[in-house]
């Protein structure tokens, strides 16, 4: 286990010391891919690299981190991929790795034991050519579940050798699929394709057997040095709604984003072995289906930071009073408690003046129906909650975060599965704060509207880490040395090249001294 040093002072963690490890300019990062209906059954080579995955260019640009291509030789926080599916294996595999994927393979019948070795292996195999001490997990919906196996099992020992950083699950199959564990789905949805072993896999009751039970515990010593994250979405509309429809017939309604229900994406509960620095994982909600995170540039922008930073930000609406709300409460008629819901959104002044994003980097509420019910008996009552509107990593040059919070009084919502007669869902108004996050500490900020107010907690903290380094001056080529291939880039572009990159004194022109400069920063 790590070992650091923390003080708490004013409710804030302040950590000592700088960590060797989590060093995002040594730190490889692998994605894992979804689910694919026809996956099981492929043939074809596995566990070479994948260079098409548009992931790895979007986050690459974010991030300003290297993307593979291909060579034998990569950066040290190069990003890559790979597929776990098809059944021939890969030219690094030995005898050995054949003989341990056979195995595996044999005892669960395939499926995402198989996939987590099989990444495990793809992981050694890129720090082998890149020379990355660590590498990030950053996994998509059923590789969620792939990479959760790989940690929580050890494939490949890649975990107890202290090979794993950070891990990041984006709409995960984190603690199973509800779809998958509904016989009425199966028979109606079409998404899973042909029944399989992954399907069988994504069951409740299968990962409760063969993983962890409750399935939606953290309970595992070797998630404790690993910094966990977790994007959920909410907006329903993939697959046409079928999942909310079939939902809403059985009467067991979750937030979800038309596949993966929002409760089956991240972890309900944590044991202290299980929390990296004793903190919770990190919680984003964004408002998007199934299939829209990945052109969701708020989204990128937050997986870049995720892999990349060490401010995190969380604000926590720590108490609610409803002065007003606008439920009847008359001897006549009275339909109190009233249920409150509140809706929040949060957005990044850096993303806007350095990105263009307009559009909020966290909503959970009311519309997605992430946003929990608060029942209140009395007009005028004050409650404490424990309510967060953002807990993410942030860029240390973030300032100002700004902050919509809306509260809703339901009335009649099938989803909330509120049903009073004669009354309809009405808004209690909105109102917006900026809160600073610019320097780690805990403050509070109050809001009111005339039919409510409370108060948002702000707590920011720096983990111990390094930080990613700027552009290595001289590398011409964006791949994380500086060496002959910038040499020849430079020669090609000699003489007048305003604003190209060979210019690297912007003089004007490329000559003797951004040659000088690069063999300056030769590496």
């Amino acid at each position: 286990m790590l070992k650091v040093l923390m003080v708490l002072v004013s409710s804030c963690y302040i950590f000592a010391g700088t960590l060797s490890t989590h060093n995002p300019n040594t730190t490889a990062t692998i994605v894992i891919h979804g689910f694919d209906p026809d996956g099981a059954n492929q043939e074809g080579l596995f566990g070479e690299d994948d260079l098409d995955e548009i992931l790895l260019q979007q986050v690459g640009d974010f991030a300003g981190l290297p993307v593979n291509d291909g060579s034998t030789s990569l950066p040290p926080n190069v990003i890559a991929t790979t597929t776990y599916y098809g059944d021939t294996p890969p030219s690094y595999y030995s005898a050995q790795d054949i003989a341990e994927l056979n195995a595996v393979t044999k005892q669960y019948g395939g499926g995402i034991p198989r996939y987590a070795l099989i990444i495990a292996k793809y992981a050694r195999h890129v720090m082998d050519r890149s020379g990355a001490s660590q590498v990030n997990i950053v996994s998509a919906s059923l590789g969620s579940f792939v990479g959760r196996w790989m940690i929580e099992k050890d494939s490949d020992s890649l975990v107890s050798d202290g090979k794993v950083a950070r891990w990041l699950s984006l709409e995960g199959v984190l603690c199973g699929n509800w779809a998958a564990s509904n016989e009425l789905v199966q028979d109606l949805w079409d998404d899973f394709g042909t029944p399989s072993i992954d399907v069988e896999h994504m069951k409740y009751e299968w990962i409760e057997a063969n993983l962890h039970s409750p399935r939606r515990e953290a309970d595992n010593l070797l998630l404790g040095d690993i910094l966990i994250g977790m994007e959920m979405s909410s907006r329903d509309t993939a697959g046409d709604g079928t999942l909310t429809d079939i939902m809403l017939l059985e009467g067991d309604f979750h937030a979800n984003d038309g596949v993966v229900t929002v409760d089956d994406s991240y972890f309900a509960s944590m044991s202290e072995q299980s929390k990296f620095f004793g903190l919770p994982t990190t919680h984003s909600w964004m408002h998007v289906n199934h299939y829209e995170l990945k052109d969701y540039q708020p989204a990128m922008m937050q997986i870049a930071n995720f892999l990349t930073q060490r401010r995190r930000a969380t604000l926590t609406i720590t108490r609610l009073q409803v002065t007003d709300p606008d439920e009847p409460d008359d001897f006549w008629y009275d339909q109190m408690p009233a249920e409150i819901v509140l809706d929040s959104n949060v957005f990044s002044t850096l993303a806007q003046e350095m990105y263009g994003i307009t559009e909020a980097v966290c909503t959970r509420g009311y519309e997605g129906v992430s946003s929990p019910i608060y029942e209140y008996q009395d007009h005028g009552e004050e409650q404490t909650l424990q309510h967060i509107v953002f807990d993410d990593f942030i860029s240390e040059s973030e300032e100002l975060l700004a902050v919509d919070v809306g509260c809703f009084e339901i009335d009649w919502n099938e989803k909330y599965d509120v049903f009073e007669l004669f009354e309809d869902d009405s808004s209690l108004g909105s109102t917006s704060i900026n809160v600073n996050v610019s320097s780690p500490g805990t403050s509070t900020q109050e809001f009111s509207t005339s039919n409510y107010n409370g108060t948002l907690t702000i707590e920011v903290i720096d983990y111990p880490f390094e930080v990613l380094d700027g552009p290595l001056l001289g590398d011409i080529t964006g791949d994380g040395v500086v060496d002959v291939t910038d040499v020849l880039s430079l020669i090609s572009a000699w003489g007048p090249c305003i604003g190209c990159n060979e210019d690297l004194d912007d003089s004007g022109s490329v000559d003797v001294t951004d040659l000088l400069i690069v063999i300056g920063n030769w590496s």
